[in-house]
């Protein structure tokens, strides 16, 4: 009985050790994932503001001035839903477009977009590719025009924000694409099914009583597999 017992705490700490550790990762992965998705939404945020700022002065007629504006807000709208709906698409893998959430959120006055804009999204294999290389366009291109008259190295930091934010969107990616390695999951399963096939049979051999023998089982089970 002894021996037996002895065995079955060894056993018993193998399993936790395992699950400890898997939980951990687990644990870190989601707080990296949530810090990815976080930083991506701040940092394009500040890149769109900064460029925004950076018109204040301009020379340019304010019409244009204002097109730039409202044209780079609905594109960032966009590449923020473009990018939180891949991220969903990859675990939910949803029949249709309509079951993706993040296709749903409120957008900055969509309609100003035109509908050649909006297909071309649509039908895109890359939306969040092609958006980030439409904001990007645009504004090398109204450098060009006078629109964003601010000197090159302080502009070049918007730039700088952007591609972060890239950054951090392939680094939430990697998370949701990349599962947990499969064979170490397995691991686990397989422990756990014997370590709760095991476990009835020696707490038997220690315990005299039925329903003490049930409680000392069911604590073990359920918080490992919990």
């Amino acid at each position: 009985c002894e021996q037996s017992g002895s065995t079955q705490g060894g056993f018993s700490f193998l399993v936790g050790f395992l699950i400890v550790f898997r939980t951990s990762q687990a644990y870190s992965r989601f707080w990296e994932g949530c810090t990815a998705t976080n930083r991506m939404r701040a940092e394009w945020f500040d890149a769109c503001s900064t460029l925004v700022a950076f018109c204040k002065y301009s020379k340019v007629p304010k019409e244009d001035v204002a097109k730039f504006r409202n044209t780079l807000v609905r594109l960032v709208s966009m590449l923020h839903a473009a990018a939180l709906a891949e991220l969903e698409e990859i675990n939910a893998e949803p029949e249709v477009v309509e079951d993706i959430a993040a296709f749903g959120f409120d957008l900055i006055d969509p309609a100003g977009i035109d509908f050649q804009t909006h297909l071309a999204v649509k039908d895109s294999p890359c939306k969040v590719e092609l958006l980030f290389f439409w904001i990007q366009h645009l504004a090398v291109q109204n450098i060009c025009t006078g629109v964003l008259s601010i000197p090159p190295p302080v502009l070049s930091r918007s730039f700088q924000q952007l591609g972060n934010g890239w950054i951090a969107f392939a680094n939430a990616i990697k998370i949701s694409y990349v599962a947990f390695p499969f064979p170490y999951a397995q691991t686990c399963e397989c422990v756990l099914l014997l370590h709760w096939m095991v476990v009835p049979f020696v707490t038997a051999t220690w315990v005299t009583h039925p329903s003490t023998a049930f409680i000392f089982v069911a604590l073990q089970v359920i918080i490992l597999w919990a």
